[in-house]
């Protein structure tokens, strides 16, 4: 099973607003006073989950003195990437312009509103490369 990001965020509905805007679809079937918890999914595959700061802290209290973020990003592979990128530059403050990794990948780079980053890059190219393999 691969890694399942498990995001935490000041304003849950803030956050499911701002990627519903990018094209995501948000399942909050298992959220519940107390447990504000959201399955984050893009084109009905799981990418991560949004859960709010307070409920996460009370979840695991050993995270209670860490702050929103993380020093890392996200990536998630698109079908097609020039679109996506005119359409989030448009939603989302870009922090990295479209830019050719030393895989040959073509990438960009956006913030969401709690300050995580996440990279958007060529699904096709992608699978197609030597990280295929990962992907």
């Amino acid at each position: 099973m691969p890694f399942a990001p498990c995001m935490s965020v000041a304003d849950t509905a803030a956050s499911i607003a701002f990627y519903k805007k990018l094209g995501f679809d948000v399942d909050s079937s298992t959220s519940r006073p107390g447990d504000d918890i959201h399955m984050l999914l893009y084109q009905g595959e799981f990418c991560a989950m949004l859960y709010r700061n307070d409920d996460l802290k009370q979840w695991l209290p050993v995270l209670a003195d860490q702050p929103i973020g993380f020093a890392g990003m996200l990536y998630l592979a698109v079908d097609d990437l020039d679109g996506f990128y005119q359409h989030a530059s448009q939603h989302a403050t870009v922090v990295k312009e479209m830019t050719t990794d030393h895989n040959n990948q073509r990438e960009f780079y956006i913030q969401d509103p709690d300050g995580y980053v996440i990279g958007f890059n060529d699904k096709a190219a992608l699978q197609a490369s030597g990280l295929g393999q990962y992907a």
